[in-house]
């Protein structure tokens, strides 16, 4: 039995607002097949590096042919670009900010295209509803992506400085991607890239021992843990605590461990 097509919409808008309601009603009429899936409507307010990390870390877990409206956007209304991807076999809709940044980086196939409409009929200040939700029910629909405009290079594409993880010597810069609601501290170092360590230590913006561990539940009560977390970035936690407090780490900071590559 054919599955019908995927949409999954990924926002910064909440749920107080008609905004997610609005654009589930235009999917609703245009592409009324579809399954539509929430990855989160609870990205920080305009914060294009925590909307990266969620998108990078669910599009592996979407089937193949899915569509991703990803609307973190503070720039709508402008002359950004909105950009239609495809990466490794999953669509992406986005505003040509930043958003695609981490999941570029760990694609294997990438196809970007200029789907910035020129002539369509949208409100200046509500893309997601009036752009965005339009495209992605095209694709689901089976309109081929290079219909929606013509195509770019990767490269050309905008890129957060700072976001992807830097290894120099023993020493590894990051950035706190995110902090879930256990506490725990989600940073910017790919499992793949960083996961093969025996020893770390924080050395800014706090000195700190890290204690290895595969599970939350191997640390000691208090101790601050560096762990390969499941959404597949190094994560600091603490058992039945909260990382983010004990080190006073906020979403978007800056972080620098010695993290030597393969461990001492």
């Amino acid at each position: 039995m054919q599955r019908a097509p995927l949409i999954a919409l990924l926002t910064d808008f909440g749920l107080s607002d008609p905004y997610v309601g609005q654009m589930k009603a235009v999917l609703a009429c245009a592409a009324p097949w579809a399954m539509l899936l929430d990855v989160s409507h609870g990205v920080a307010m305009g914060d294009v590096a925590q909307a990266s990390f969620f998108l990078a870390a669910t599009l592996p877990w979407l089937p193949p042919g899915a569509v991703v409206a990803a609307v973190v956007d503070p720039g709508v209304g402008t002359a950004r670009r909105i950009i239609a991807a495809e990466l490794d076999g999953r669509f992406v809709l986005a505003p040509d900010n930043g958003l695609l940044t981490l999941a570029l980086a760990r694609a294997e196939a990438v196809r970007a295209y200029d789907a910035t409409p020129h002539l369509a009929p949208a409100s200046a200040t509500f893309h997601g509803r009036d752009v965005f939700a339009p495209l992605a029910a095209r694709l689901a629909a089976g309109d081929a992506i290079e219909q929606l405009g013509p195509q770019l290079s990767w490269e050309a594409l905008v890129a957060l400085p700072g976001l992807s993880a830097k290894r120099r010597g023993e020493a590894v810069s990051s950035r706190v991607l995110s902090v879930d609601v256990f506490g725990n501290v989600v940073t910017s170092c790919d499992v793949e890239r960083f996961g093969n360590f025996r020893q770390a230590r924080l050395i800014a913006p706090v000195g700190r021992e890290l204690a290895r561990a595969a599970t939350y539940g191997e640390l000691s009560s208090g101790v601050v843990g560096f762990l390969a977390g499941s959404q597949g970035y190094l994560e600091l936690a603490v058992r039945d605590g909260s990382a983010a407090a004990a080190l006073g780490l906020s979403r978007g900071d800056f972080l620098e461990f010695w993290l030597p590559e393969g461990g001492a």
